[in-house]
């Protein structure tokens, strides 16, 4: 574990600590489960976005369409808007649950949170204040209580917003931990850029919150992953400088198409460089769960309650769901 957090056990208390207190095995090598993940179902579904996906229930998941709009996947792997009356108009970004409560981001220069019911319905909109400047692009949302943390790709920043008043303060603007430093590898091979050199995929992108709302993770997606605790973000008693020293970075990862957090505080993620899902949790052990050369193009993956997992991936253009048993 690299950390620049030299008081957090004082400052938040050592029961703090209990989740993950250090990285999962930090550096050492992904190794192959003994028992391995099977793909039971791939389905085509025609329309989505591969970026989104969320589990909410019996095998059901939430995803966003060409628009941006919420669409339910039932448990026959059909798409379909979900029933509420009053759905937003606005072109979302990002969803995430909450408690009993759907959110969503909206794209453009001037962000909101649309707080909605489970069936899509929306119950307020909250604009944005301070969330964005020149050449921001919001692209990931987590939202605990009353704040709302997002991640800034364009302008490399982690943004929190109080979800009440929509009052918003960037963190951490341009920190290397935000930012794409690796090249993205898809397939074990680097995306060239006009100029012939290597990209990294872009910056900041994923944000996962674990289920007490402490610890935030994030990474751009050709890694490495980072935590923070998300007190240094809300307290406006830390300083800057102590934001920095709380930082830590948690594990390197290979390039993602996605990654989630399940309530049990286990790390699922797409990999795209070496075709496969990883998993980690509090036994700290870095596992490779499947393989799959599917798994190149994959994007958001989701963990059901039904010990059953789902990733969105690209196939011939067309995005379809990988339902997979887990072992």
């Amino acid at each position: 574990m690299k950390t620049r957090l030299l008081y957090v056990a004082a400052a938040t208390g050592l029961a703090a600590l209990a989740f993950m207190a250090t990285p999962a095995r930090a550096d050492h090598p992904w190794q192959d489960a003994p028992r391995q993940a099977s793909i039971t179902t791939d389905a085509t579904l025609s329309g989505l976005q591969p970026s989104t996906l969320l589990p909410t229930g019996k095998g059901t998941f939430l995803a966003l369409d060409a628009n941006g709009h919420p669409v339910r996947i039932d448990t026959t792997n059909t798409a379909s808007p979900l029933s509420g009356s009053s759905q937003p108009t606005d072109r979302l970004v990002a969803l995430t649950l909450s408690g009993a409560d759907l959110w969503g981001l909206t794209a453009g220069p001037q962000p909101a949170l649309i707080r909605m019911s489970p069936d899509g319905s929306v119950q307020s909109r909250i604009p944005l204040s301070g969330a964005a400047v020149t050449g921001s692009n919001l692209i990931a949302l987590q939202v605990h209580e009353t704040h709302a943390y997002l991640a800034d790709e364009g302008k490399p920043a982690l943004v929190v917003a109080n979800v009440q008043t929509g009052k918003s303060t960037r963190f951490l603007p341009f920190d290397l931990s935000l930012t794409g430093r690796h090249p993205l590898l898809r397939n074990g091979q680097p995306h060239m850029g006009p100029d012939g050199h290597p990209m990294a995929g872009g910056n900041v992108r994923f944000l996962m919150l674990d289920a007490k709302g402490q610890w935030l993770f994030y990474q751009p997606a050709c890694g490495p992953m980072s935590r923070i605790d998300t007190a240094l973000l809300t307290d406006t008693d830390f300083t800057a400088v102590e934001q920095l020293d709380g930082i830590t970075e948690w594990r390197t990862t290979p390039s993602l198409g996605g990654a989630t957090l399940t309530p049990d505080n286990v790390f699922y993620l797409s990999d795209i460089t070496f075709g496969s899902i990883l998993k980690f949790g509090p036994d700290r052990i870095p596992l490779r769960i499947l393989r799959d050369p599917r798994l190149f193009d994959a994007g958001a993956p989701a963990v059901s309650d039904s010990h059953q997992m789902a990733v969105l991936v690209t196939e011939d253009g067309t995005t379809h769901i990988l339902r997979i048993a887990l072992p």
